[in-house]
């Protein structure tokens, strides 16, 4: 099994490789809530009895399992017998559970990628942090900025408590100031999808912090966007990872 991270122009040369490969394809989909278990049911005709198994066991491995969780947007899977054999997980969420057999039936995957999506992203590490919401492919808002955070001091003894809370005190301005930024730029726009990337420790204090994230919490992602600095060019960079899909190639 191959892995690869595509980005949507890839995944589409891949799709057009597809069409013009042989036509006999199992091309099977299944939506956020229905997997695995749709794929695990899967009947099909007895002369493809030998392909539902292999999918059946393919889509049960730990890697695509462990990915389809985080990612929390179903699956696409392309099948030949003896031939290419994929299991895509893109990055917005397949629509409906469906099954075909001949040509590969990529028209559900499309439909999942094309939209011009309204994405938050929030990017946040202690000390820094940059905002943004994407139309489209266009970054139409933002926000970046900094907060001071002292330090660890390491001499022990009374000194060193003292730091530990006035660091644990500017973290909590921090976490206030970033709270701010989210929602005075986002409260008055209706995103479709909201993305965190940076020091994933963070996400769980800032989703107490702010009411925004709080009652926003299911657009927000499953996956944290691998970001060294939470600065504007990472977020400029932000929106070809997060269209980017993951393809297993068997």
């Amino acid at each position: 099994m191959k892995t690869e991270s595509l980005s949507k122009r890839k995944l589409y040369n891949l799709l057009a490789q597809l069409k013009t490969s042989p036509k006999d394809y199992i091309t099977l989909y299944a939506k956020p809530s229905s997997f695995p278990h749709y794929l695990d049911e899967l009947s099909l005709e007895p002369e493809h009895s030998m392909c539902a198994d292999e999918i059946r066991e393919a889509v049960n491995t730990k890697a695509i399992i462990q990915e389809a969780k985080k990612h929390g947007t179903g699956v696409a899977v392309f099948w030949q017998e003896d031939g290419n054999k994929y299991i895509v997980l893109p990055p917005f969420p397949i629509a409906e559970n469906k099954m075909s057999i001949g040509e590969p039936a990529i028209s559900l995957l499309y439909e999942a990628l094309e939209p011009k999506y309204a994405i938050g992203v929030v990017l946040v590490a202690w000390g820094s942090y940059s905002i943004g919401i994407f139309q489209g492919d266009n970054l139409v808002e933002s926000k970046t900025g900094t907060g001071y955070i002292h330090k660890e001091h390491k001499k022990g003894g009374s000194s060193q408590k003292r730091f530990a809370r006035r660091t644990e005190e500017q973290k909590r301005d921090f976490l206030r100031k970033v709270s701010n930024r989210i929602e005075e730029r986002f409260k008055n726009c209706t995103l479709d999808y909201i993305f965190f990337g940076g020091n994933r420790l963070i996400l769980k204090p800032l989703l107490k912090e702010c009411k925004y994230l709080g009652l926003e919490a299911h657009r927000i992602s499953g996956r944290v966007l691998d970001v060294r600095y939470a600065d504007k060019e990472s977020l400029n960079h932000s929106l070809e990872e997060i269209t980017n899909s993951s393809v297993f190639h068997f």
